[in-house]
This record gives C-alpha cells, structure tokens and sequence, in this order.
C-alpha cells in the first residue's frame, strides 16, 4: 500500500542502490554499454507496457527498475571513478610547473589559503584538465582570486588517506567531489598569468555573502557575536573558535550553526508574506512563484548549498508551485522528489552525513511529531507552543539519534533543554539579522539592531554553555556498528507501529530487535575487552605508539601531552572509542610500569615481549649489553 500510494519509490530505491553497488564494488562497465543496457531495459518496458496482462505489467515495471538501478550505477561511476587515475600519476610525476585555474574562492587555514582549481596543462602544452586541491603558503603576499589562471611550481600528488586505525577517510571524502590530487604552493612558488571567464552566479553569491558579513561588521559586530550571526544566517562559519562548536555540539544543538531547513523557512515566510498582494490572479501568482523560487535558491547559492538548505530549497520550490496551482502538496511526496532529484544530481550526497542527517530529521518529524502532540492538548497556548517544540525536538532526535551516535559517538543528554531554550531564541535571532540587512542603510536603527542581536546571541552562547557545563551533559565514546544503528532504527519502527496498528508481530519485531542490538554488544565488548595489541599512529608532528591490554591502554608519546591535544582527537580518539579502550598519556621519554606494562628507556616490556623504540632522528651506538628484543617499533 505504502509504494502504491508513493510510486516514486519504486524508482528511488533501485536507484540508490545502484548509488551504493557503484561506491562499495569495483565493478566496471564502460559508459556506451551502460547506455546499451539502459536504452534495452527502456524498450523492453515500453513493449511490455503495450500488453495489459498482469504479468507484461509486473515484467515492465521489473525493467523499469533495474534501469534506474543502471541510471544510479552510472551517474556515480562518472562522479566518483577516475579510470585515468595512474595516467595522471605519470604526468604529475613528471613534471612540476603547470597551468592551473582557480574554480572557487580560496579558504583561509591555519598555515594556508586551500583553492580548489583545475590543472589545465604542462608548460610544454600537455593538456590535463584534472581537478586538484593547492595549499598556498600563507606567507606570501595574498593567494590568488577566483577565475585567476596561474603558473605554479610544485609536485602534484595523490591525496593519501590517514594511516591510523577508523580515522577519517579523507581521500574518499576529496574522492566523492572528483578531486585525487592535491599540491603545496610555497612562497614565490606561483603567479598569475591571466583571467578566465567566471561563473557568473557563484561569484556574485560569495560577493553578496560577503557584502552582508561586512554589513554585520559595520554595525559593530565582533567576536562570537558576528562569527554565529554570519554562520547562521549566511553560511560562513570560517571565523568561529572550535571551543564554541563543541559547546553546541555538547548540548546537541549543533544544527542552529548551520543554515538549514529553519533558516530557508524564515526567508520564504518573510518572502511570502511580503508578496502577498500577488495572489489576485493568476498571472500574478505565477510571478511570485517564480519571485520566491528565484530568492529561495539566491539565498541557497549565497549560504554555499549545503546539503540542508539544497534539500530545503527544493522542498520550498514544490510548495511554492503547489500553491500556484492552488494544490495541496503531499509531505512525503515533496521528500522522495526532492530527494530523487538531489540524487539525480550528484548521487554522492547520499554518502555526505550533513545530507543524512537533515533528511532524516525531517522523515522524523513527519512521522512522528503529529502522533506526539495528540498525545496531549494543552489548554493554553503557550503551553501549547512549548508542546509542540518539545514534540518537533523528540521527532527529529529519534530519527537521528541512531546515525549521530553510530557517527560522532556522542549523545547529548539533556538536548531537549537546550532545544527548548535555543530554538524560539535562533528563530529571533534569524529574523533581527534579516532585519537589520534590510535597515543597513539606517545607520541608527541598523545599529540599534546590532546592539539587540549582539545581545540575544550573547544570552543564547550563555544558555549553551550553563547546559553544557551541567553534570552529565553528554554522554561521550558510545560504540556501536552499522547493523547495530540499524536494528535500533527497526526497533523504534516497530514499536511505533504497536503504537499504532496495536498488532503483537510488532512487539515482537522490536524485542527481537532490542535482543540482538544487546547481544551484538556484548559479543563485541567481550572481543574488545579480550585483546591485547600495539599500535603506532601517525601525528601531524610526531608520533604515539599504544599498548592496549584488554581494553586499557598506555599511550607513549613525543607530541602529544593530554588528551585535549588536536592530534588525539584527529588520529587516535575514534579508534580507542570503536574497541572501547581506556588510555592514559605518557611522555615517549619517561619510564613507566603498571600492571601489565614496563618502560626503562627506549625498551617496553609488554605481553611477555620486548620491543624497542627505534627513533629515526637519533643515533645509537654498539653496547656490550645484549637484550632479546621481539619486535623493533620504527619511528
């Protein structure tokens, strides 16, 4: 019943897994017997369709699908797969001067500006074309702009993926924008030898961001205060202290940060009340459809597309066509298409967790919320309103909750207080920041208005931290697998189905679930808790080796002094939380004895062997002292 009222499933579906055979197999078909494939399975379902049997009908709607299936395949394989990859190798290894255009307006980093840019040939004329990350050495005197094709001077290579154990798989996450390559620009190692033709829309996006940020600077805007009002409102969070992320994140209102599906609804209720006077006819509501599509996906282009306000967007733009054509728009409806089309798109956003995530919000608050405000009803209104935030945050959480853990390995206790006290406070706080650019040219309500936001931000910070600083505000290291994540998902299904339809299989379905969730994890614990191991992790600067002794470990280090460096939350955090291991911390050049470990000098004696720790930069001389070393751990 479910896929004949939403037919368009049946095409998403094979569609996203075809996404999937051609992310996780390698394999391979060239693209003209794709479309062979392709153009077969159209015919043959077009002949079948012509006979009205049921089973002509079952067998067309069959190669329907796996058309679909093939569609998916393919548009992944041309995002995805680079079938030249050593071909390019051999170029970039041999040579090191290139003609290169930069695509997008370079970022600023710690040590660097990062362009994205296309290298375009050889200096002796060799053509490329090949998309590539460059790091501009932040000593030079400016990187270059968008649209500048410059001469550099550097060796291109392949980005290389992290070495430590469940780290985060960089070169897949470059992969999935078509980038393989990335390079370093030192100082003087480039220059400008001309101008390209710009693309015209996301150069005027990024200078109207750019012209609003600096309207919220004007107004006397500084600090936190303007690094959050020009991450929620326009998308730019390049100037917000990582301290600040990760006090929203505790509270798990790390979604306000962002620009999502909240903040395009603000613009589109503002848009829509101000265009009111073109719904008389039907010309006019044309117009404003047109009107409101054209500033939705202005604001989307401005906030840089992110996958939240993509999907946001283009939900807007099917409520908007609706409503001209004085039609009721299905919410799921509007979901899957919105959904189908993104894919359609670029199929790789489905790998992307920002994309995951605000789908999957939404789903949750469609489905669930309406069922948990009946729930109750509340006399007053204002009880009301509370209620039905209250509802919205439940909805969404338990549509996420699963696949945040499963990824960030956290979860926010108390995230109904913080939402309950930061949603009403964002909202006003998006509305005076659309304000206050629509006033910027009355210098003294314009300021007048800086100075309210200034404060409503500063009152929302403080909320945030009060919460995050409470006993027990986040729960941190939770392990769990993808088959874990999902039986939760079909435990909280089948329970909210006994909820509805009141049938005992469903009770039984979320036991079973909720079983094996619980044995899954003590299987697991019980081979983490059983290991012994070594293992050396690559630094940024420097170098760590572990010895794990059935979950407890000792970290011995020449870097990294406590656990609230940067590199052990890059390199080492997530694989000490995937085994369940509890570390502490020691100085590579301390000795060290505990219950099951020794360290005299460079030697440790671990699980009844000895292993010495070799430094590369260091010199050793012959001793007359001989010892039985078992394995020899290379720095």
């Amino acid at each position: 019943m479910f896929f004949r009222n939403y037919p368009i499933l049946r095409l998403l579906i094979p569609f996203a897994i075809g996404i999937g055979m051609a992310y996780w197999t390698s394999l391979s078909l060239s693209l003209p017997k794709f479309l062979l494939l392709m153009c077969f399975c159209w015919l043959v379902s077009l002949v079948l369709q012509h006979k009205k049997t049921l089973t002509t009908t079952l067998l067309s709607g069959i190669f329907l699908q796996i058309l679909f299936l093939f569609a998916g395949f393919c548009l992944t394989c041309i995002h995805f797969r680079n079938e030249n990859i050593e071909f390019y190798e051999k170029i970039f290894e041999n040579n090191q001067s290139f003609v290169a255009k930069i695509i997008d307006h370079p970022v600023p980093k710690a040590k660097s500006f990062k362009a994205l840019a296309i290298i375009e040939q050889t200096t002796d004329g060799q053509a490329i074309g090949q998309k590539v990350v460059l790091y501009f050495a932040k000593d030079s005197l400016h990187p270059p702009n968008y649209g500048d094709v410059v001469l550099i001077h550097t060796k291109i290579k392949e980005i290389e993926n992290s070495k430590n154990p469940y780290a985060f798989d960089y070169r897949k996450y470059m992969q999935r924008r078509g980038i393989f390559f990335s390079g370093y620009i030192p100082k003087h190692g480039w220059q400008q030898i001309s101008r390209c033709q710009l693309n015209l829309i996301r150069d005027k996006a990024y200078r109207i961001q750019q012209y609003f940020s600096q309207i919220f600077a004007d107004a006397g805007m500084s600090g936190n205060e303007y690094s959050i009002i020009t991450a929620i409102l326009l998308g730019n969070d390049e100037t917000m202290e990582s301290e600040l992320k990760a006090s929203y994140a505790s509270a798990g209102v790390s979604h306000i940060l962002c620009v999502s599906g909240m903040h395009v609804g603000v613009i589109f209720m503002i848009l829509n009340f101000l265009l009111q006077p073109l719904e008389y006819s039907k010309a006019l509501r044309l117009l404003k459809a047109i009107l409101l599509m054209l500033f939705i996906w202005l604001y989307a282009c401005i906030t840089g597309l992110s996958p939240s306000v993509t999907r946001a967007a283009t939900m807007f733009s099917f409520v908007t066509i609706g409503g001209m054509l004085r039609r009721n728009t299905n919410i799921f409806h509007s979901l899957f298409a919105s959904l189908f089309i993104l894919l359609i798109i670029n199929p790789l956003l489905i790998f992307e967790i920002g994309f995951q995530l605000s789908y999957a919000a939404v789903f949750g608050i469609v489905i669930f919320q309406q069922k948990l405000v009946e729930l109750w009803e509340p006399k007053y209104k204002i009880i009301n309103y509370f209620w039905n935030l209250i509802t919205v945050s439940v909805a969404a959480q338990l549509a996420t909750f699963p696949l945040s853990v499963y990824t960030f390995g956290q979860f926010p206790n108390y995230f109904l207080l913080a939402n309950l006290s930061v949603i009403s406070l964002s909202f006003l706080v998006v509305v005076s920041g659309v304000c206050l650019l629509a006033v910027s040219f009355i210098p003294v309500v314009s300021n007048w208005l800086a100075w309210l936001l200034t404060h409503e931000i500063r009152f929302m910070n403080f909320l945030i931290q009060s919460i995050e600083k409470m006993p027990g505000a986040v729960t941190e290291n939770i392990s769990i697998s993808w088959v874990q994540m999902s039986l939760i998902y079909l435990c909280i299904m089948a329970f909210y189905l006994l909820f509805l339809k009141q049938k005992k299989r469903f009770y039984w379905i979320g036991i079973s679930s909720f079983l094996s969730i619980i044995l899954l994890f003590d299987i697991d614990k019980y081979h983490t808790q059983n290991l012994e191991s070594h293992t050396i992790y690559k630094l940024s600067k420097g170098v760590a080796v572990s010895f794990n002794y059935h979950g407890k470990a000792v970290i011995f280090s020449d870097s990294i002094r406590d656990k609230n460096h940067p590199d052990y939350t890059y390199c080492i955090k997530n694989h000490e939380r995937k085994e369940r291991i509890e570390s502490v911390v020691i100085p590579i050049d301390s000795n060290y004895q505990n219950e099951f470990l020794l360290k005299e000098g460079d030697f440790v004696a671990f699980g009844g062997k000895t292993y010495h720790l070799v430094h590369r930069k260091r010199r050793y001389y012959p001793t007359s002292n001989k010892i039985a070393v078992k394995e020899m751990l290379l720095f």
